[in-house]
């Protein structure tokens, strides 16, 4: 039961997530559809419009296109500015609604069969193609301008990861305090007479408490203390010995 409680646990992440980049797909899909009917939609009377002014037909065509351009244009950069700042967030938001804005007015005019005067909208035609320029190159300074502090924060934080991956400690080396001395058996005189056994000595350690007694080795029983202990012993007796001898 838990393998497979743990399989739809599993599973339920793999599903929503398949959902999720299903409804953008389709969200996305709408809006590319939407935008290509209202271009369609529109082409005709910004056309139409650009005749009126006095644009000659071969280059009346450019001007729907290159409302939809910028329009695109400014849809992207308010994607890509998501992270930005406000003012950069609000400035790709009002290119938006300005355009939209300037093509809905001028298709609700001109449907409605409202005729301006030739001066104004002649002069509203020829400085049009530089607006819509300005609009898309400010746009595009803003998104790359956003990409390198994106950029220059990315790296940023890879060297302060570095530098305190190099400055942290290794935790397998210990350090001084941890390591303890014990006491190590060492071999004064490896040539002793006495039946050829060295004489031993125990190096100094720290004083340890009750319960780190276990395992410390018992210099009283060692079979070099023992033999001299015995010979000093045999010695002291012969001596007495040869006292009550000579007396």
């Amino acid at each position: 039961m838990s393998e497979l409680s743990a399989a739809r646990q599993v599973r339920r992440p793999d599903s929503k997530s398949r959902l999720h980049l299903t409804a953008v797909i389709g969200v996305l899909t709408g809006i590319a559809l939407l935008a290509v009917g209202a271009f369609l939609l529109s082409y005709a009377r910004i056309h139409e419009m650009a005749l009126f002014a006095g644009v000659s037909p071969s280059l009346a065509a450019l001007y729907p296109l290159m409302f939809d351009v910028t329009l695109v244009i400014a849809c992207v950069a308010a994607l890509a500015l998501r992270g930005a700042r406000w003012w950069m967030r609000v400035y790709a938001a009002l290119s938006i609604a300005i355009l939209l804005a300037v093509v809905a007015v001028a298709e609700a005019v001109h449907s409605a069969g409202i005729s301006l005067p030739y001066g104004p909208s002649a002069a509203t035609f020829a400085v049009m193609p530089w607006a819509l320029f300005l609009i898309g190159f400010t746009l595009g300074l803003l998104v790359l301008r956003y990409l390198r502090a994106m950029r220059a924060k990315a790296r940023a934080a890879r060297a302060v990861a570095a530098t305190a991956s190099v400055s942290k400690p290794s935790a397998a080396t210990p350090s001084a305090d941890q390591r303890v001395d014990r006491p190590r058996l060492r071999i004064n005189d490896p040539n002793a007479v006495d039946a050829g056994v060295a004489s031993a000595e125990l190096t100094p350690a720290p004083p340890v408490g009750p319960s780190q007694h276990v395992g410390t080795p018992d210099v009283t029983s060692t079979p070099a203390v023992e033999h001299r202990h015995g010979q000093a012993h045999w010695h002291h007796h012969r001596a007495g010995d040869d006292h009550a001898g000579s007396s």
